[in-house]
């Protein structure tokens, strides 16, 4: 009987070095960040990644507004979506 494999997913080492948030108590900011860590790697694998060896010092994302209210992992989820657009760059 033969099997075949599917093929390995890819992988990636995704590391956010300083993330600054601005009006989030140290809680509210782990929270946001793990949710933001978490949807930017499924998005990098779904999509279009980066080249081996990229590296990024820095990322600048425009200005948003955060919804009265908004639980941090919804506001993680939207920043990932908008850093994952510029790493894949247009079209994507």
């Amino acid at each position: 009987m033969s099997r075949t494999l599917a093929p390995a997913a890819p992988t990636i080492s995704l590391t956010i070095g300083t993330l600054t948030l601005p009006g989030y108590s140290l809680r509210n900011g782990q929270r946001l960040a793990s949710a933001l860590e978490r949807e930017l790697g499924r998005l990098l694998i779904q999509g279009a990644l980066p080249g081996p060896g990229f590296a990024l010092e820095q990322v600048q994302i425009p200005r948003f507004a955060t919804p009265a209210g908004e639980r941090p992992e919804r506001t993680g989820r939207r920043l990932a979506r908008l850093i994952a657009e510029q790493l894949q760059g247009p079209g994507q």
